[in-house]
């Protein structure tokens, strides 16, 4: 049994057709029939509407082969750059008898903010298919994924997708995965997921190449029961339902077993494989994907990554680590009264995403709210579509910010690694747009395309920055980022004061580079947003005890000196001079008032 099962998934940039294909992969294993949904492992909506992976999906599929199936290993899978192989993959001889092969699917996020998932899955497979758009080329995700699967020794099946299309440049792709991966021009595939075109010689081709499960983790002593955790999820009648792949021993129902890094000890209530809805079964074996219900309430205890161990295994796999949130926004809601339906929201949301952070927070201005933190700008878009579309409320975002860690007074910003990959032409204007948002130049590659490295404070990557890129590129050039490190920066808070009054909303950590002009901006729009009161408003932005930046919106003016006519010019100086002092006791006792239009306004991008 264990020869006949291949574990793989795919991997690419996003929107290159991965969900498309893992259609027409379940159709030619009839797991699909007849008329079905697109994207038919999105369940998600808004995974469908935007046509990106946001939550990884695992399969199982059943295929027989008839004839005869070689090694998996031909010599043409090697190369002398990169060795396309696994550790341990034994070979396995000709044989011209039907076999009946079980085929592990993981269609996995192709979004940067969920890198981490990508890599756990990685380490579930033996093999992955590296998809391609022909019409756009090797992008930075595909890079990054690629190098993830080359760390692990996995087999990589090169696949150039869509060249059904007119635009579709299919040698000018092939020679640059030549490049990248070295290895030959007929190894890689040419498909169209679209109409199904090499769908079917690619899946034999999975069969042949990619070999059936190993330990490949760590060189430590096998427990005799371990599994990784590559997802999970919470369900209100089962607990945390947690997906698994078994690299020793096995697991079935009434086990005890114990979460590696949480510690949590429970008896397992259920057991069995994704068809691709939940099928239970008596037992999952070594080698095998599928599921565990482990009946625990908190999700935070079953995360990604973690292992499944006997109770008396010391050690659990390698490669685990604890993601944290990078990107930080406070949450409001338009409609005061909507704040215990967002608190259930976030609650429900919490339970299925362990990725997901949020801590109650009041604002002057706009009520109660949460400060909740997000993996990155993504993650922070599908959880607000999600809290507006699935529980109808009416949201107000603050702008996204990043968590500076304090010692001992100074300020430590995190800073991340990006991979910039783009056409030669873009290359000079990217690099001034490195370099105006505090970027360090690290490396420089120029293969069939230019790729960049830079290390660049993450405050400046979740601005403007991504935009920016794809303006200034014409929308070719691509990005991967990921999280490296603190370090100490010369930074503090900037304020903002209405007549000496700070607001807290607009307050926020910055770096002194960057403090003027945070400043300016946010003053002028203020004073754009704000609408004239009664007596004078001031705008000042405090960095560093000093005022930095400042606007004044004058007041209304009422013309008391309309009734007068002729008569001394005294007269006219008296009514002004009361209207003067009036003021400026309104002002001594006044509040600036600030609409919420001001703030959804100023915090829309």
């Amino acid at each position: 049994m264990l020869g006949n099962i291949r574990n793989f998934a795919i991997i690419a940039h996003v929107d290159h057709g991965k969900s498309t294909l893992a259609d027409r992969l379940l159709e030619l294993t009839g797991i699909l029939k007849g008329t079905h949904d697109n994207q038919f492992l999105d369940r998600n909506p808004i995974s469908r509407e935007r046509g990106i992976t946001i939550k990884l999906a695992p399969v199982r599929m059943s295929y027989e082969v008839s004839g005869p199936v070689g090694d998996f290993l031909p010599a043409s899978a090697r190369s002398s750059n990169v060795e396309l192989r696994a550790v341990g993959s034994p070979s396995i001889s000709t044989t011209r008898n039907s076999q009946n092969y079980i085929l592990n699917l993981i269609d996995t996020p192709g979004h940067v903010d969920f890198s981490y998932e990508v890599d756990r899955t990685l380490s579930c497979v033996e093999g992955v298919v590296l998809l391609v758009d022909a019409t756009r080329g090797i992008q930075a995700q595909t890079v990054s994924n690629a190098y993830k699967a080359i760390d692990k020794n996995l087999i990589i099946i090169p696949v150039v997708n869509k060249i059904d299309l007119p635009s579709a440049e299919v040698e000018k792709t092939k020679k640059s995965m030549v490049d990248f991966l070295g290895v030959s021009k007929n190894e890689i595939f040419e498909i169209s997921a679209k109409s199904g075109d090499g769908v079917k010689e690619l899946l034999e081709t999975i069969i042949t190449k990619i070999p059936p499960p190993t330990f490949h983790l760590s060189n430590l002593p096998i427990p005799s029961t371990s599994a990784l955790i590559f997802d999970s999820y919470y369900d209100s009648h089962k607990g945390v339902i947690a997906f698994v792949r078994i690299f020793s021993g096995s697991i079935k129902k009434g086990q005890i077993l114990k979460i590696g890094f949480a510690g949590e000890n429970f008896i397992v209530n259920d057991v069995g494989i994704f068809d691709p809805e939940l099928v239970s079964k008596d037992i999952l074996d070594e080698g095998e994907i599928g599921y565990v219900v482990t009946n625990l309430k908190d999700i935070h205890k079953v995360r990604v990554g973690d292992s499944l161990l006997d109770i008396k295994s010391q050690k659990p796999l390698p490669g685990y680590k604890k993601v944290r949130p990078m990107v930080f926004a406070s949450v409001f809601t338009v409609d005061p009264n909507d704040y215990i339906n967002l608190k259930k929201a976030l609650e429900k949301l919490y339970l299925n995403d362990s990725a997901l952070e949020f801590s109650p927070i009041y604002s002057k201005a706009l009520g109660a709210g949460f400060r909740v933190g997000f993996l990155g700008l993504l993650h922070a878009d599908v959880v607000r579509e999600r809290l507006e579309r699935e529980y109808d409320l009416d949201l107000v975002l603050t702008p996204p910010q990043v968590e500076y860690e304090v010692r001992d007074g100074k300020y430590f910003e995190p800073i991340a690694k990006i991979f910039i990959l783009t056409p030669s032409e873009y290359m000079s204007d990217i690099m001034k747009l490195c370099m105006d948002h505090r970027a360090r130049f690290v490396t420089m590659d120029n293969i069939s395309q230019v790729s960049l490295s830079y290390e660049v404070p993450l405050s400046e990557l979740i601005s403007d920055f991504f935009s920016e890129l794809k303006s200034i590129s014409a929308g070719f050039a691509s990005l991967d980022w990921e999280f490296l490190k603190y370090e100490m920066v010369d930074a503090d808070k900037l304020e903002i004061l209405l007549n000496e009054e700070p607001i807290d909303e607009f307050s926020e950590i910055v770096a002194k580079d960057r403090s003027l002009d945070k400043a300016r901006d946010l003053v002028v729009k203020l004073k754009g947003f704000i609408p004239k009161q009664q007596y004078e408003v001031k705008i000042q932005a405090k960095y560093k005890g000093k005022i930095i930046a400042s606007e004044r919106i004058p007041p209304f003016r009422k013309d008391v000196t309309a009734k007068l006519y002729g008569g001394d010019r005294t007269r006219k100086d008296k009514l002004l001079s009361k209207q003067k002092k009036g003021k400026k006791k309104m002002k001594m006792v006044g509040r600036v008032e600030i609409p919420k239009d001001a703030f959804f306004k100023l915090f829309k991008r």
